[in-house]
């Protein structure tokens, strides 16, 4: 079995129902609106919203991961 099929970490959900907190660094990119961000706009939007948000494991695991890790402790 391949895995050559595209994936992505999207949440469908009604209308009006709030969305869940990011599990993904690349989910809480989007949210952010820096997809198309240099990496320096995307790491000052990280920092932000990490100065007002408690990430949760599996956010904490994967900005890590992309390396936003020195983020965590600012």
């Amino acid at each position: 079995m391949s895995n050559d099929r595209p994936w992505d970490d999207g949440v469908f959900a009604a209308p009006g129902t709030p969305m869940p907190p990011p599990r993904f660094a690349s989910s809480l990119i989007v949210e952010l609106g820096l997809s198309r961000a240099s990496p320096e706009e995307r790491e000052r939007g990280v920092a932000e919203w990490l100065r007002s948000n408690t990430p949760s494991e599996s956010l904490r695991g994967s900005l890590i991961r992309c390396g936003y890790g020195h983020l965590l402790d600012q």
